[in-house]
């Protein structure tokens, strides 16, 4: 069994502390909740915390500034930030300075754990790369990078490459009014156009493929219903895998 996951909670609503403890009450994580910044920093300093979940609007300092120090002295430490839905301009402004993701109130147990997920995945990815010993990556790994400012990719045991969209390049378009994905077998070309998204004002916004290769799989759960679907763009909203021709050149070519 992997060890236990830690998390530190930071928000100044005793009730959010609370809800997001009763929420994970029965999850393998161990929870520690703070109600301020320095508290949070004292936690951390003391403790072996592996992702910070903090409020992104707080009396004493903000979700910004705190997020700032604590990747001063520990830059792998996943930073999801909590935020209301008026702040969530500045919630995507968080993602660019460095941010893991953001979740907003109210969230589901669902929309939780699926961002708890995905930086737990990336926490134990990054040990798993430490372990290894020798500076390289093992090609094996089940954590999601980012590719540039849209698109995520998670490279499967298989060799497959599953890919994704970022939350912050669904959100400014809104409902989806139709989406376009390629079919099973289709070859993709790395910079060629492989999504389409069409907004309820009929704008396309499109998504350039990172990687040359053959569609082995598409998401039909986002075909049916994107809308639903990719509320979580990092789980049931992955989009195609592909098995890739070219993976090496243009992996090191995306500086991966």
């Amino acid at each position: 069994m992997s060890q236990k996951i830690n998390i530190l909670v930071v928000d100044d609503e005793q009730i959010i502390l609370d809800s997001i403890r009763k929420l994970l009450r029965k999850e393998d994580y161990k929870i520690f909740t703070v109600s301020s910044v320095n508290d949070g920093l004292e936690k951390i300093k003391n403790t072996d915390i592996n992702i910070v979940l903090t409020d992104l609007m707080m009396p004493d300092i903000d979700g910004l500034e705190f997020m700032q120090m604590i990747k001063k002295d520990n830059p792998k430490i996943p930073v999801i930030m909590i935020t209301g839905f008026a702040t969530i301009n500045t919630a995507l402004q968080a993602t660019q300075m460095g941010a893991f993701d953001y979740i907003a109130k109210p969230f589901s147990k669902k929309e939780l754990l699926g961002v708890l997920k995905r930086a737990t995945e990336l926490v134990r990815g990054s040990n798993e790369e430490a372990d290894f010993g020798d500076g390289q990556t093992p090609m094996a790994t089940d954590t999601i990078k980012a590719i540039g400012d849209n698109s995520w990719m998670m490279l499967e045991k298989s060799g497959c490459i599953r890919l994704g969209v970022e939350r912050s390049f669904l959100r400014p378009i809104g409902n989806i009014q139709s989406i376009y994905l390629p079919a099973k077998g289709d070859v993709l070309r790395q910079g060629g156009a492989y999504l389409q998204v069409f907004s309820a004002d009929m704008r396309a916004h499109t998504i350039l493929s990172p990687f040359s290769g053959t569609v082995a799989e598409v998401n039909q759960k986002v075909l049916d219903d994107p809308n639903s679907a990719l509320q979580d763009p990092y789980g049931e909203g992955w989009l195609v895998c592909v098995t890739p021709s070219r993976f090496e050149a243009e992996r090191e070519l995306l500086g991966l």
